[in-house]
């Protein structure tokens, strides 16, 4: 059995392999003609008309798309999005592509060729949110949020929210709203939303904040309500197997196009188990699922829900990029999550509730973390570094005597175990 790791693999010995219970996503067919069904897709909008019967030849439209850390197979629907806008008598040089990084670095040039494919020669523009660039004030949410969105996306007729559907470990799911803000948004809008994790009277995390939970969940409703104060004229999602291939895909309505993207999406990658393991092995998914610790966390967070209390979880995740931001590593000055949890109420960072939501975890089970980081980082994260796979066994047999049949997570950044809560 081999597990995805970075742009290459790690092999898991036959033996183990052969005692080992394997949770995957269900199997999607594919379809025949990827741009034939994203066309059916944007020709039979959710809840709203045709793209091309929202605009008119005078409108310029902006599209945020996702960056180089969200696979979204945007190089794939550009051009039948793109048709949508000619349709209209959209001229290109009144469309512009917003790489929507959110508080992310920015893209080198050779990323966003990859991201934006072959429409990058057809005059379109493409531009870089910036999180700290000229900013559009919008107002405030009933929770307090400052919505301020970059000032160019803002400027444009219609905006057009693109990206893919994803579990997102404390706003649901991604996609949807989220190539707004936090996509295109200040860094401070970014930030207070994201805080919304934490229950407003603390202490401690708003129990509906989790993986899979849009219905009462507080930073999923506090990103909609900032994000229609910009108006969205419409929206079309991308649904991605784990070897980032189209299956599916929904266009319409900005927020029931993106709920039916997100039900759509829990059908295929939200597996019940009839109960937790003791030992779990669990891959990210591979690049871009692990590009970085930040990135590779929502696949800690999935497999985090398999393993019992105390138990062994393994997690191959390269991290090449290391931890994806300067303002991550830092919190882990703290080493109780109470004192982090205090520290983020007085001064939140969106990178330290990462950081706080990773001690979180590394305390409640045993880590071993199968990556490029120097070790020494790695346990001041509270996990134990592996140089390999073998290395990562041998540290888990210790742990726990002998190893018990396990379980693996392949794609432990796309399938969402469902045991129950935490």
């Amino acid at each position: 059995m081999k597990l995805k790791y970075g742009r290459g693999t790690a092999e898991l010995p036959s033996g183990l392999a052969a005692r080992s219970s394997v949770v995957a996503a269900r199997a999607v067919a594919l379809p025949a003609d990827e741009a034939g069904m994203l066309r059916d897709r944007l020709a039979n909008p959710v809840d709203s008309p045709p793209l091309r019967a929202l605009l008119g030849p005078s409108d310029s439209v902006a599209i945020p798309i996702s960056d180089i850390t969200r696979y979204s197979a945007t190089e794939i629907f550009l051009a039948p999005l793109l048709a949508e806008t000619d349709a209209a008598g959209v001229p290109r040089d009144r469309v512009t592509l917003f790489i929507a990084r959110g508080t992310h670095r920015a893209q080198t040039d050779a990323e966003i060729a990859a991201i934006v494919g072959s429409e990058l020669s057809s005059g379109i523009r493409v531009v870089q949110s910036d999180p700290d660039g000229a900013m559009a004030t919008l107002g405030t949410t009933t929770r307090g949020t400052r919505v301020r969105v970059c000032l160019p996306v803002m400027e444009h007729d219609r905006i057009v929210l693109t990206g893919t559907i994803s579990f997102h470990y404390f706003a649901g799911f991604g996609g949807g709203r989220k190539a707004l803000v936090p996509g295109c948004a200040h860094r401070d809008t970014a930030a207070d939303t994201h805080f919304r994790v934490f229950l407003p009277d603390g202490p401690g995390k708003h129990p509906l904040a989790r993986a899979g939970q849009l219905d009462g969940n507080p930073v999923h409703e506090d990103i909609r309500e900032a994000v229609a104060m910009a108006s969205p004229a419409f929206l079309l999602n991308t649904l991605l197997t784990p070897g980032k291939k189209l299956f599916d895909a929904v266009a319409g309505d900005w927020l029931s196009a993106h709920r039916e993207a997100c039900e759509r999406y829990a059908a295929v990658f939200r597996v019940s188990l009839p109960h937790r393991y003791p030992f779990v092995i669990a891959s990210a998914g591979g690049w871009p699922k692990d590009i970085n610790l930040i990135q590779s966390h929502k696949a800690l967070d999935n497999a985090f829900r398999a393993v019992t209390p105390g138990g062994v979880l393994i997690l191959l995740a390269e991290c090449a990029d290391g931890f994806g931001s300067p303002h991550f590593f830092p919190w882990f000055r703290f080493e109780d999550p109470e004192l982090m949890e205090l520290e983020l109420r007085e001064r939140y960072q969106i990178y330290g509730q990462t950081a706080h939501a990773t001690l979180g975890k590394a305390l409640g089970c045993r880590v071993i973390l199968v990556s490029s980081l120097r070790p020494e980082d790695v346990e001041r994260m509270g996990m134990a570094p592996a140089a390999s796979l073998p290395d990562a066994l041998k540290k888990a047999e210790a742990a726990l005597g002998e190893l018990p049949p396990p379980l693996i997570l392949p794609d432990a950044g796309y399938v969402l175990p469902d045991a129950g809560t935490r």
